[in-house]
């Protein structure tokens, strides 16, 4: 099917233009009293492609493009030889058929061409409890883990909140060099709402069904680099877990990823806000050396 498609598409955008040119100076040039310009005006274009075809030939040694020029050329004397068959009023129709096909391909070209390069946004795994995070079924009924980290792992926080009822408890942890989830073992849980913390149990609510309801979302355009947003929703009771990579949803258009956006808004609430004091921002530029050193001086 694609190769039928690519085949209309270059009938319709390089061969039929090509042949109605043809058509049009020649029809004119015979049904006009005008016959030497109309005729100096259709062999402009045979003559400037003959001399590309020789330059492309000659001075670049590339075949393949000389006789693309010639195979034009041939396509543009089928157009003349038929132009001389037509009167001037059916010029009229061959144009306006000719532009209409046209647009319709370009349009649907256009279409084709929009989907295909449409990138999924993000990452979504849906699957089920290990074993080991069973064993917390009996005392939790749901976990929302949120990590956010710079493109190198540095400039790290991480939030764990715990739904048991209607107590809500909180792990918030910020680390210069990176965090892991490891580190909740020995993490002093709060009671939501803290001082620290001043989310409700609502809210917290509200981010597990919207981490539930957000489907893929496309961008027309490829993310390789940036920072690291992580959300993953353990749900104890129904014994699935699901994990969301939403980083760099801001930096797009304003309607891009919309339902990414919110997301991280939500999400963000629930971390420690950012430490912009000069030993925070030193304690990073030491990762990063360290990170050097670790890989020979590569980073």
């Amino acid at each position: 099917m694609n190769e039928i498609l690519k085949c209309l598409m270059t009938f319709a955008t390089e061969i039929l233009p090509v042949i109605v040119l043809g058509i049009v100076f020649f029809a004119l040039r015979k049904n006009t009293s005008w016959k030497k310009f109309w005729l100096v005006l259709g062999l402009l274009l045979p003559a400037f492609v003959v001399f590309r075809s020789v330059q492309w030939l000659a001075c670049k040694n590339d075949l393949e493009m000389a006789i693309e020029g010639l195979f034009l050329l041939a396509l543009y004397v089928l157009g003349a030889f038929i132009g001389n068959f037509f009167k001037t009023k059916k010029i009229l129709y061959v144009i306006a058929v000719s532009v209409i096909v046209l647009l319709l391909f370009l349009a649907f070209k256009w279409i084709v061409d929009y989907d295909s390069e449409m990138h999924p946004f993000g990452t979504i795994v849906d699957e089920p409890l290990s074993q080991d995070l069973m064993k917390n079924a009996e005392h939790l009924d749901y976990e929302i883990r949120i990590k956010q980290t710079d493109a190198w792992g540095h400039n790290a926080f991480v939030s764990a909140i715990r739904v048991k009822g209607d107590s809500v408890y909180a792990c918030l942890l910020r680390s210069a060099c990176g965090v892991s989830f490891s580190s909740l073992d020995s993490c002093e849980w709060k009671t939501l709402p803290s001082e620290e913390l001043p989310g409700t149990r609502t809210q917290v609510q509200a981010l597990k069904d919207s981490i539930e309801a957000y489907r893929q979302e496309l961008i027309p355009y490829g993310v390789f680099d940036g920072c690291f947003f992580e959300i993953t929703l353990i749900n104890y009771r129904q014994g699935v877990k699901r994990y969301l990579e939403i980083g760099n949803a801001m930096i797009g258009a304003p309607t891009d990823v919309p339902q990414a956006k919110r997301l991280e808004k939500m999400a963000e609430a629930f971390l420690l806000p950012l430490d912009t004091s000069a030993a925070y921002r030193d304690s990073i530029e030491r990762c990063f050396e360290l990170d050097k050193q670790d890989r020979g001086g590569e980073l």
